[in-house]
């Protein structure tokens, strides 16, 4: 998956993912963001740990 996100979509999720408290909603932003910028699924999820 690769360019699914427009790109005030990926600005927007990096804003938000920016001022996120929460760890868990902040890595899902993240994994968004990877995978949308081409990682595969089996690289984020390692990246995530």
């Amino acid at each position: 998956m690769k360019d699914f996100l427009s790109l005030e979509q990926r600005k927007e999720l990096r804003r938000v993912h920016k001022k996120e408290r929460s760890r868990r909603t902040a890595d899902r932003i993240k994994a968004i963001l990877l995978l949308d910028s081409g990682w595969t699924y089996e690289q984020v999820a390692e990246a995530l740990l």
